[in-house]
């Protein structure tokens, strides 16, 4: 693979991003994702900061079997339209969604790996807490919280590389079950220095977007507060929540196509 050829996917693979139904639907599932999200804020308001750290996180691991589904939506719309075949929106949405349920075997190891995490790092809170000794462990004990949530950050990063190397695998291959785990082991450590190369590829628009969202919204919040209550906060990160979503499903929308995309060419370099 060269440069022509990487050249030739991103377009591609732009060419067919501006699609009403796959934005529509993108939106759509991120306005669900951004709910959860807006629900876990509004109870991190009035929490501890280690229930806090839990909320923070969590919400993204719940959101990667959302995300999967909409990746498996979008490909398959993506692969017939590639093909210059009808897209049948309805059908693959409804033939979609028992996937739901399969995108659970990838991640209920990483949810639960996070709380083991989270439930050590618990620990060096009660430390910090310790009366007169408390700061002496919090100062000779820091190293341990920056390795937890390290792992927590590792965590999320793997969470997006899943979601990039199974969607394709769910929407392009009928493989269910223990026999997809095992092939999608096989597929992760095929060409792995391409797919990584692809997949920060994949990733530029995304996360370019979502920064400028992010500043966007911290502003906002920071510099055009209504209120000190809480119900007025989190109703404003909802109605903030919907833009950020439509504004961040094109760029989404790229990625699983850039998804596509890599699954086909690590499949045709290895026959």
């Amino acid at each position: 693979m060269d440069f022509s050829d990487l050249e030739k996917m991103c377009e591609r693979a732009a060419c067919f991003t501006c699609s009403k139904r796959k934005l529509f639907i993108s939106a759509l599932t991120l306005v669900l994702c951004g709910l959860l999200v807006v629900f876990a804020m509004g109870l991190s308001l009035a929490a501890s900061e280690w229930v806090t750290l839990s909320l923070a996180f969590l919400p993204f691991f719940l959101c990667g079997s959302l995300l999967i589904v909409l990746g498996v939506i979008v490909i398959r719309m993506y692969h017939d339209e590639v093909k210059n075949k009808e897209v049948n929106t309805g059908l693959i949405v409804s033939k979609s969604w028992e996937y739901l349920i399969t995108s659970s075997y990838f991640f209920l190891p990483i949810v639960l790996t996070y709380l083991f995490l989270w439930v050590v790092l618990g620990l060096f809170f009660i430390l910090k807490e310790i009366p007169a000794v408390g700061d002496f462990f919090g100062v000779i004990l820091a190293f341990g919280p920056f390795l937890l949530l390290l792992g927590s950050l590792l965590l999320c990063v793997a969470t997006i590389f899943l979601i990039f190397v199974v969607s394709p695998i769910l929407a392009l291959k009928r493989i269910s079950g223990h026999e997809l785990m095992q092939y999608v082991q096989n597929m992760i450590f095929l060409r792995v220095f391409l797919r990584i190369s692809l997949f920060f590829v994949s990733l530029i628009p995304l996360a370019f977007t979502a920064l400028l969202l992010f500043i966007a919204a911290h502003l906002t919040t920071n510099l055009y507060v209504v209120s000190g209550s809480h119900t007025q906060m989190v109703l404003q990160w909802f109605f903030i929540m919907i833009p950020f979503a439509v504004f961040l499903s094109p760029a989404l929308v790229f990625f699983f196509n850039m998804a596509a995309e890599t699954h086909i060419c690590i499949q045709k370099n290895n026959q």
